[in-house]
């Protein structure tokens, strides 16, 4: 076997490792490249998008907008044990209250100027104690 042959036999080694692991693992690659606040900024897109389909099949029924993201991220009294769904509607609708974020917004949303605002300039947004 002459110097050449090697050469071109390693290079096409490397090339088939380097798109095998692109297959097998592409997340982790476009991860790696954006960084934490990318990642996060993704982490929360693919979230509402998952609350949006969850919506239109019915099983996620918030009674705040934007909805709240407690319901969706573990499963809790609100959504009867399933993540990813959100029944506070229910809760409402029997004059229980729903998942604490969403009692938080709902009162938040009459209150004027309380002391819980946060300061922004929409007035429906305030700060969210989740514990």
């Amino acid at each position: 076997m002459n110097k050449q042959s090697l050469i071109l036999i390693i290079i096409t080694l490397i090339a088939v490792t380097s798109l095998a692991a692109l297959v097998i693992f592409p997340n982790y690659f476009i991860y790696r490249f954006m960084g934490p606040e990318g990642m996060h900024e993704h982490m929360t897109k693919v979230r509402e998008y998952g609350i949006h389909m969850a919506g239109e099949r019915g099983e996620y029924n918030c009674c705040i907008e934007p909805d709240c993201t407690m319901c969706y991220s573990e499963g809790n009294k609100w959504n009867y044990g399933k993540a990813g769904t959100c029944a506070c509607d229910d809760f409402i609708a029997r004059g229980e209250e729903p998942c604490p974020q969403c009692a938080r917004a709902l009162d938040c949303s009459s209150d004027e100027e309380g002391p819980e605002h946060d300061g922004s300039e929409d007035p429906e947004v305030c700060v969210i104690d989740l514990e």
